[in-house]
């Protein structure tokens, strides 16, 4: 599967999340609440139910197994109920400074994506894909925030079912915005500033291509980016490819027990193995491309 993709159903299934958020929010009677208290748990909520969903996607499509799908879930709800929280908090103080607005109301939309964003790198200790999900986040919240408010805001004097469907479809947008969005940036500044990209070229997982912003693993455990299983000859964290200060590297893991790139031993010492486009990193019977 190829990483377009992998983003096609991260906005599926943020959109899905936003859907579920505002069923479970929306059955509460938070329009009687104080308003900080509404908008923490508005925010917890959405954030939470958005974050569970797409933190699911590496599980349940790229690596297809169940229980890093559901580690992943655990993980994205966690980011997301604290983006939430954050994000809608803030916006609703600076919304109270500068005396309302689409913009002030949006803005902790744009603050839950960008805490959002940079989650999963935290979560991961990935600080360069934090950086870049931060900057994706910000775009992604600042996009579904902006047309989820100018909705709410021309639908206000229409019947209640009206702005009822109207806040589902915005939150609905809300979570692909920021379901897909956020992985798109993520790929397109790294494209910019400098990205690989690993693709399995036999086997099981034939097919899959992973990119690589900082570091990936590569090994038979579901733990790894690249989860190669039914390969005899792959540990469970067998090799990692990083992006050195000169290009990329592979470097066999110390659980590994053999690596190629086309016929050159991985070395397990750092550097490791200098790779070149077009090279072959060949694991077990697996063939994975560097590009």
């Amino acid at each position: 599967m190829n990483r377009f993709m992998q983003i096609y159903y991260n906005a599926v299934f943020g959109a899905i999340g936003g859907l579920i958020g505002w069923f479970i929010v929306g059955s509460f009677p938070t329009g009687e609440w104080n308003v900080f208290l509404a908008y923490t748990f508005v925010g917890a909520g959405v954030g939470t139910f958005i974050g569970l969903m797409t933190g699911a996607v590496s599980g349940l499509i790229v690596q297809r197994s169940l229980p890093r799908a559901i580690i992943g879930a655990i993980l994205g709800s966690i980011a997301g109920f604290i983006s939430g929280i954050l994000g809608l908090l803030i916006g609703e103080g600076f919304f109270l400074v500068i005396g309302g607005g689409i913009i002030g109301r949006a803005l902790g939309w744009t603050l839950l994506g960008l805490f959002l964003g940079m989650g999963d790198g935290l979560i991961h200790l990935k600080l360069k894909r934090a950086g870049y999900g931060l900057i994706g986040g910000t775009l992604a919240g600042l996009v579904g925030g902006l047309v989820y408010e100018t909705m709410t805001q021309l639908f206000l004097s229409q019947s209640g079912t009206v702005q009822i469907i109207v806040g589902a479809m915005g939150l609905i947008l809300i979570g692909a915005c920021l379901g897909g969005i956020i992985p798109l940036s993520i790929e397109l500044i790294a494209a910019v500033v400098g990205k690989a990209t690993l693709s399995v070229l036999n086997g099981k997982r034939q097919g899959l291509t992973v990119s690589v912003i900082d570091m990936t693993t590569l090994g038979s455990s579901d733990a790894c980016e690249v989860y190669l299983p039914m390969d005899a000859g792959i540990a469970k964290k067998h090799a990692v490819v990083y992006q050195g200060k000169d290009g990329f590297y592979a470097r066999e893991l110390e659980a590994g027990n053999g690596t190629l790139v086309n016929t050159t031993p991985v070395p397990k010492q750092s550097p490791g193995y200098k790779l070149k486009p077009g090279d072959q990193i060949r694991l077990g019977q697996t063939v994975v491309l560097f590009k």
